[in-house]
């Protein structure tokens, strides 16, 4: 017998009530949940999880995540452990779709865990950021190329992906990535070649920042280094054995991407990243990282 589909929900809504932002809807159904909110650096901000407690998604499983940050309010969520994606010999995918809406003066920060497909595996992964033209949002993926313990590095059937991002309503931007390792040359399979899949890496990162004054207070990071001084990437870089590249999209958007052997160097890399941002953009102190 099949195991029934599962179809997972997430619509969670923050808004800002007297100076404090709090979670003032919240629709989900299993296997997807949100945790209770939290507090670590002050109530201006809510800091939630969206979890899975079951093992990962099958084929045919749909994960929908809807997340609205009204006016002013500020969230940072986080996910509780890495979506893993489970193997579909019938080549049926697994889909995941985000949207994430932030309207103006609001801000929103999510840093979802690595994504995992597992042999066999196909995903089909659509993300939609909608921003007003006065709102911020700081928002990663980091994907790994499989178990890699148990040699399965690149031997998922199909991964899926594309971001849209929309500024006032104006699509700026949009990325898709699609892999089917079978369908690779076979001079470039192999992972651990430096003009290989990924040049000799074998997980990759992204990192999308948007915000209105994005080119002038984080622009100097995309460059290079300098006679007199060394590039913030470059450093970040050879600290934690990953390449790093930002790429402005407009004015208020940038992108950065990362190749690494790890999903934890990736994510080390991203997290200094994003406390450089927060520092920038809101002159606020480093967030207290936490899982669980």
């Amino acid at each position: 017998m099949l195991a029934k589909l599962k179809r997972g929900i997430v619509q969670a809504e923050v808004a800002a009530i007297n100076g404090r932002s709090v979670l003032s809807s919240v629709r989900q159904r299993m296997p997807l949940r949100v945790s209770s909110p939290l507090y670590p650096v002050s109530e201006q901000t809510v800091n939630f999880f969206i979890m899975n407690p079951a093992a990962g998604l099958l084929q045919g499983d749909q994960h929908s995540i809807y997340v609205r940050v009204k006016e002013n309010a500020q969230a940072v969520i986080m996910g509780q452990g890495a979506t893993k994606v489970f193997r579909s010999p019938t080549r049926i995918f697994s889909k995941q779709f985000t949207t994430l809406c932030v309207e103006a003066g609001a801000r929103l920060e999510y840093m979802p865990e690595v994504i995992i497909p597992f042999a066999e595996s196909c995903l089909l992964s659509r993300t939609n950021i909608l921003v007003s033209s006065q709102a911020s949002v700081l928002f990663w993926e980091i994907n790994a190329p499989g178990r890699s313990a148990r040699q399965e590095c690149f031997a998922y059937s199909k991964l899926d992906q594309q971001t849209n991002i929309y500024i006032g309503r104006e699509l700026i931007y949009s990325d898709r990535f699609v892999l089917e390792p079978s369908y690779v040359p076979t001079e470039l399979q192999s992972w651990n070649n430096p003009l290989g899949l990924v040049h000799g890496y074998t997980h990759t990162g992204t990192f999308w920042v948007i915000n209105p004054n994005a080119e002038q207070k984080i622009g100097y990071v995309v460059q290079r280094n300098t006679e007199t001084e060394e590039g913030y990437l470059e450093k970040i870089a050879s600290k934690y054995g990953v390449l790093v590249a930002g790429t402005k999209l407009t004015k208020e958007a940038y992108c950065f991407r990362a190749l690494g052997r790890s999903a934890d160097n990736i994510q080390e890399a991203f997290k200094e990243l994003w406390q450089i941002f927060r520092k920038r953009l809101f002159n606020q102190t480093a967030w207290p990282w936490r899982k669980y």
